[in-house]
């Protein structure tokens, strides 16, 4: 019994004890949170200064890069015929084709330095020009080209219509990987094209590093001069092609270094272009110093 009793007079006394503490908790307890204000306080400071110099820094260099960008508008220029080599078909069905198809796929071949970027640009400079459809380009440097060009990362911005130049060259991968990257990407665009009603003008160096199923799919070819043993290394369709038009390539100006051999249903035969009206080196080689 006395034992209870002390016990009942231990639980009254720590339920007093906490009675005593509550109040003195609460006072600690907030003065520690207002000590904590000041901290958290700094931290939303720091963190809302952090983006907003993220912010300035991202539109000065989007200011930048606007500063570099050409400001010429896009010009026309048509393809003319070249040299006596035998041709058949008609080089304006053939720009007609181009501009009008809703989905058409080809490929610039040919030697480093031939002049394939070039050739693939006055191509979309001419789409542009002439029938008002958005064109993209991917593998060059956003600042070579106008701001009419929408300089894409990747296959994800492409607008449903467009009409998309693609420089293999220019997206950087390991040698193995490569031909793999290149297939991919090209087969991703297959795909889509015909979806998204999207055109595709892809450059390569050689169709070797292509699958036959992509090479199958192409609407036209682009060839540019080939170097010394490039077309005994192309696929076989594309081999044949070449050695046909070799011997005009020798026959023309320059011995053809500036000359087009164009492979299609409506136009077999040369053809010469202007350069794009806001080409430069930059633009040809805007990703020569990436590193690998």
């Amino acid at each position: 019994m006395v034992n209870k009793w002390r016990m009942a007079g231990r639980c009254m006394a720590k339920k007093k004890s906490g009675a005593r503490g509550t109040p003195w908790n609460a006072w600690v307890w907030a003065a520690s949170n207002l000590l904590h204000i000041p901290y958290y306080a700094a931290r939303l400071i720091i963190r809302a200064a952090d983006l907003c110099m993220a912010r300035l820094s991202s539109q000065a260099k989007e200011a930048g890069v606007k500063s570099l960008q050409p400001k010429a508008g896009a010009a026309y220029s048509q393809l003319a015929m070249q040299g006596q080599a035998p041709h058949t078909g008609s080089l304006e069905e053939f720009e007609q084709k181009i501009m009008t198809s809703k989905s058409a796929i080809g490929l610039v071949l040919g030697a480093r330095g031939s002049g394939k970027s070039a050739l693939g640009m006055r191509m979309l400079e001419n789409v542009s020009a002439k029938t008002g459809r958005q064109v993209c380009a991917m593998g060059f440097d956003r600042s070579s080209l106008p701001g009419w060009i929408n300089a894409i990362g990747s296959l994800d911005e492409v607008p449903n219509g467009a009409f998309v130049l693609v420089d293999e060259g220019g997206i950087s991968f390991s040698s193995r990987s490569a031909m793999s990257s290149a297939n991919r990407l090209l087969s991703s665009l297959l795909f889509i094209s015909r979806h998204k009603d999207i055109s595709v003008l892809f450059i390569s160096q050689n169709s070797a590093n292509l699958e036959v199923n992509a090479i199958r799919q192409a609407d036209f070819l682009m060839l540019r001069k080939p170097s010394l043993l490039q077309s005994e290394f192309e696929r076989g369709i594309i081999a044949k092609i070449y050695k046909g038009a070799l011997g005009g390539f020798e026959a023309l100006p320059g011995r053809g270094r500036h000359s087009t051999y164009i492979y299609s249903d409506e136009f077999r035969g040369f053809a010469a272009c202007s350069l794009p009206s806001f080409w430069s080196e930059k633009a040809s080689k805007g990703y020569g110093a990436r590193k690998l």
